[in-house]
């Protein structure tokens, strides 16, 4: 049998059987467009707002010492947003890391 028979074959029983259960098949049809329609309505309610690029400052990770790790968590616990770049991210500067006692 070819691959579009088959294919023809499974659409037209699945067709036929959804046919036959007839709540099933709105529920089927209702409750993605339900979800759409949610999901537009959020959409209207909250229009997306323009934010200026975002530069973090930058953490040691757990190579560069038990302490500075340790500050680096600590002190930048809130994440803040920087318009602009930290000196962490000049390039080629591997870590500021030095005098973090």
């Amino acid at each position: 049998m070819a691959v579009g028979t088959q294919l023809g074959l499974l659409l037209w029983k699945n067709f036929t059987y959804r046919r036959r259960q007839r709540v099933q098949l709105t529920i089927e049809i209702l409750w993605p467009l339900f979800l759409f329609f949610i999901l537009i309505s959020v959409r209207q309610s909250h229009p997306p707002f323009k934010q200026h690029e975002c530069h973090f400052p930058n953490k040691a990770l757990p190579s560069a010492g038990t302490l500075p790790w340790l500050q680096g968590i600590i002190c930048n616990m809130n994440n803040p947003c920087f318009r602009h770049p930290t000196p962490g991210e000049a390039p080629g500067m591997v870590g500021n890391f030095d005098a973090s006692m």
